[in-house]
């Protein structure tokens, strides 16, 4: 039997707007019970960019391409995770192309995600994986970003975080000796019905769902890797806040203490773009050891994945 093909993962960027303090935030101005709650939870800035989406890709992504000695010509594919669509002309295929084109990728076929919602990333990252395990693609340039509007509400319910904009980018290539990080898989799981309770009224019935909808996929990435909780050093979440990171840590078997937390306080919640840009920070602060293990933990309204990345030597 022929033995699988390594996917790597290497090149991290991301693009933040500037940071204000959330208690500039009008409608949290109007609502200062939830804002003291999400102060005393951890959360004390969020990011605002004047660029618009896909400027906001761009930067990220140019910084990408220049961190890799492969050429833009010989990225396969651009996997661009998203669901602020909001700013781009209708039905915004044209300005696709457009970025494809400024970028250099002359060889890249656009594949777009977004019913993941913060959960995108692991849809980009397993669709890229598949398709260089495939051999269909070599080089795959993954592109997550949201940006929102001054008319969206930046509160996440049910009042857990407040959301920034952000672009977020990395490679994923079969080359090993340009990968940082090995991608040993990623597993996704999903329960429609959550997308049917109230957040208000609701909010336990929706805690629990998640609950057990991250554990599920926790274990399905276990099983896939034939690794326990205990080989793996560091959990990388979405940024929620504090309280949320440890329900998170508690229900899969981890200490808070192995969670990257830093940026809650920084720049609270950049959707998908959160677990790219934590273990960016989380790998330039820490020395890691060749083969320590990385779980990226996303979640989206309904939907949870899980990916397990192992330092590479």
């Amino acid at each position: 039997m022929q033995e699988q093909k390594k996917v790597y993962l290497t090149a991290i960027s991301y693009e933040l707007g500037d940071f204000h303090s959330i208690k500039e935030i009008d409608e949290l101005k109007e609502k200062p019970q939830v804002l003291e709650t999400l102060l005393t939870l951890g959360l004390e800035k969020y990011s605002k960019s004047y660029l618009t989406t896909l400027e906001m890709a761009k930067k990220s992504a140019l910084a990408t391409l220049e961190k890799t000695k492969i050429s833009a010509k010989n990225i396969d594919l651009l996997i661009y995770a998203s669901y602020s669509f909001w700013d781009l002309e209708s039905p915004g295929f044209i300005e696709i192309g457009r970025l494809i084109d400024e970028l250099g990728l002359e060889n890249a076929y656009p594949i777009g995600t977004f019913l993941s919602g913060c959960g995108n990333l692991q849809t980009a990252l397993r669709m890229a994986t598949n398709f260089i395990q495939s051999e269909e693609c070599k080089n795959i340039l993954i592109i997550t970003v949201d940006r929102f509007s001054e008319k969206q509400s930046r509160i996440v319910q049910p009042n857990v975080s407040v959301l920034s904009d952000a672009a977020a980018s990395c490679l994923l290539t079969s080359s090993e000796v340009k990968g940082e990080f090995e991608i040993l898989c990623t597993s996704q799981n999903m329960d429609a019905t959550i997308s049917s309770l109230d957040p208000n009224s609701q909010s336990l019935e929706i805690l629990e769902k998640i609950t057990d909808g991250t554990y599920q996929a926790f274990e399905k990435a276990l099983k896939t890797t034939g690794k326990e909780a205990k080989d793996i050093r560091t959990i990388i979440t979405n940024n929620y806040n504090i309280s949320v990171t440890k329900s998170l840590c508690a229900s899969l078997g981890f200490d808070i203490y192995q969670a990257y937390t830093k940026n809650i306080s920084r720049f609270a919640h950049a959707s998908a773009a959160d677990n790219i840009i934590n273990l960016s920070d989380f790998a330039l602060e820490n020395s890691l050891l060749s083969n320590d293990l990385i779980l990226l933990l996303g979640t989206g309204p309904s939907t949870w994945g899980c990916s397990i990345l192992s330092k590479n030597s």
